[in-house]
């Protein structure tokens, strides 16, 4: 009986492509050009002393809370930023169309985050099939094994893991049931693991969009917190510089 009940469920897991299929229509699908959003971020002890000295704020121990700033232009362009009433200096990290920038410091785990986020959230096209094929030549330049599919549970819900399960593999996860992102782990060119995990679309602010809940890990080890509170997608972004 276990063995007929197990070999129904292997049966239900969705193939790669028809995985990756539905998670582009749903980016496809929406209709917002712009995206702006304001929040809050909570800097990891083991990052807040370089994050502070940076800004030129103090901070003593435990999370430092800073604010955040998200601006995402559809396809392909985005920019976060952390800032702090105690001071003028900004810390950003914006990517358009694949190629990185930081600015005022060099905050990896931040880069990192958005790098990742805006790499498969911020995907839209009108063409047929061009966002299906803009992510799979993402991930495969990842080195995430496409041709291997499994169930994973993830924040208490169960995902699709694209990729390898081995510890060291890259994988990208996607929600079963809402085919939107909730996990990317991978190493970098350093040979440092990360992983970078969305929660929450559910969200009056983002919904869809966007997750409300933005989340680097260093290894096992977490680095950044991005929690968006209110969002607005209809704003002038011109000013912006992605």
């Amino acid at each position: 009986m276990k063995a007929a009940v197990l070999a129904l469920i292997v049966a239900y897991i969705m193939p790669s492509h028809g995985v990756l299929k539905r998670f582009s229509n749903e980016r496809d699908g929406l209709t917002v050009v712009n995206l702006k959003a304001e929040g809050v971020a909570a800097v990891s002890p083991v990052l807040a002393k370089d994050v502070s000295a940076l800004m030129g704020i103090t901070w003593n121990s435990g999370e430092l809370m800073l604010n955040a700033s998200l601006a995402v232009r559809f396809p392909g362009r985005c920019r976060l930023e952390l800032s702090s009433p105690e001071s003028t200096k900004v810390l950003a990290a914006a990517s358009t169309s694949g190629k990185s920038r930081t600015e005022g410091g060099d905050v990896q785990a931040l880069l990192v985050g958005l790098e990742q986020a805006c790499a498969l959230l911020s995907l839209k096209s009108s063409e047929d099939g061009a966002t299906r094929e803009a992510v799979t030549k993402y991930l495969s330049s990842m080195k995430v094994d496409l041709k291997t599919v499994s169930l994973a549970r993830f924040n208490g819900t169960v995902s699709y893991l694209i990729g390898q399960k081995a510890e060291g593999q890259s994988q990208v996860w996607i929600y079963k049931e809402r085919f939107l992102p909730s996990r990317v782990k991978f190493n970098d060119a350093s040979g440092t693991a990360w992983d970078v995990r969305f929660s929450d679309y559910s969200s009056q602010a983002t919904g869809e969009i966007w997750p409300r809940v933005l989340e680097i890990y260093k290894g096992n080890e977490p680095q950044l917190r991005v929690m968006v509170l209110n969002a607005n997608a209809k704003a002038d972004l011109n000013a912006v510089k992605f």
